[in-house]
């Protein structure tokens, strides 16, 4: 095709102006056509059509080649089932879906569509796991016995999220596991290199965030609470959002006016131990492959900083990363210490995958292609779906048939 890939971002949050930046910075090859959001303020000087609803938004007949979602997570299912049904090929936010149920209605609906869904792993694009993917294949430490992986999320970022925010209740969308780790379950598919998974057991809990671990005196909120109690605690959210500014991306105003009115009047101002949130904020998930590979997945929201640390020890040597830097620690021989270039959110995944998404609807490749993609995505959720049932069942749930 000839000229910029046109799309329609449905959801103007976070991700959405991630995903439509991309039109700034390459105007040759991708274009808004239009933005739905029930709730945001649109650019001032946006010259496409806007809706407050995504149902209006598809139902325009609008002239676009696609459709990007990063609505709630229950609405990925029918807004994508919709977008493919109206032609477009889609971008999906992750989760695909809220249940394995609603993740295979969306691969029935995209072989009939014949479109592309491309699931929002920007960790996949990113140029850090690239290279640590390319490591790890290369056979540097020998054969895989085993992998560490922890997912920290940090205390803000968790009680932003889990506790105060859009995936505190896991019955308006997903569980904590689903809605972060599919990014790492993903990621875990690439380096077991398509190996059967055979076992998956999980454990973990709401432990922290609960109504008896309430200071005694605190106030439902933030602004009311006492000095004495506000003082004492990490998750205060004046300390989290205003001392602090490095959760302010979550919010279109970033400014200090902005985000005291945004304590003083919206949900992320309420205390963390008075949300009626029931999100694990901790869980850990093992899993055993064909061949002897063991895997340990970590989420935990209890850690000062946000970041992935992943521990590969092979036959031959080990690999430790940590988003930063991949030291390669042989047995024989030297080590070695990568550091991948990297720039802008997540790396530079939020560009790359974009990159990814025009040019694959510009190949305009064979529809088995497209199916093969969402297939390959599909897999990580269902593993941690396995995870989850593991979780609240006790029990070790066996892995087989993909």
């Amino acid at each position: 095709m000839e000229g910029p890939v046109k799309a329609i971002i449905l959801g103007y949050g976070i991700r959405g102006r991630a995903y439509a930046a991309y039109a700034n910075t390459h105007p040759d090859e991708f274009e808004i056509a239009g933005l739905a959001d029930p709730v945001a303020e649109f650019p001032a000087d946006a010259k496409y059509p806007t809706w407050k609803s995504w149902e209006a938004a598809l139902d325009a007949g609008v002239d676009a080649d696609a459709v990007i979602i990063s609505l709630p997570d229950r609405l990925h299912y029918p807004s994508c089932v919709k977008a493919l049904g109206k032609g477009y090929h889609v971008l999906l936010e992750k989760p695909i879906g809220c249940t394995w149920g609603e993740c295979l209605a969306i691969k029935k609906a995209q072989i009939e569509a014949k479109k592309l869904v491309l699931t929002g792993y920007v960790l996949r694009f990113a140029p850090f796991y690239k290279k640590l993917r390319e490591v790890v294949s290369s056979g540097c430490i020998g054969e895989l016995t085993s992998v560490h992986h922890l997912a920290a999320i940090s205390y803000g970022k968790a009680a932003h999220a889990y506790c105060r925010g859009n995936w505190s209740v896991e019955a308006k969308g997903t569980g904590m596991l689903v809605n972060k780790c599919t990014h790492d379950f993903d990621l875990i598919e690439w380096w077991t290199k398509g190996k059967s998974i055979k076992k998956i057991s999980s454990f973990g809990s709401l432990m922290h965030w609960r109504p008896e671990n309430r200071p005694e005196g605190a106030a439902d909120r933030c602004m009311d609470c006492p000095a004495r109690v506000r003082d004492n605690c990490p998750f205060d959210a004046y300390k989290v959002y205003y001392e602090r500014t490095d959760l302010r991306y979550h919010f279109a105003d970033e400014s200090d006016a902005a985000i005291l009115k945004m304590i003083e009047t919206s949900p992320y101002g309420r205390c963390v131990y008075a949300c009626g949130n029931d999100s694990v904020d901790h869980q850990t998930v093992l899993m055993e492959y064909e061949g002897g590979l063991t895997i340990i997945l970590e989420m935990e929201s209890y850690s000062q900083q946000r970041t992935r640390i992943t521990h590969f020890y092979g036959t031959r040597g080990e690999i430790i990363a940590d988003e930063h830097k991949i030291e390669i620690l042989p047995f024989l021989g030297d080590s070695t210490t990568i550091i991948p270039a990297q720039h802008g959110h997540h790396g530079g995944g939020d560009r790359e995958i974009m990159t990814e998404f025009v040019k694959i609807i510009r190949m305009n490749p064979d529809p088995s292609r497209y199916t093969k993609i969402l297939e390959a995505a599909l897999e990580s959720h269902r593993i941690a779906f396995l995870a989850e049932e593991s979780r609240r069942t006790g029990t070790t749930i066996g892995g087989s048939s993909k």
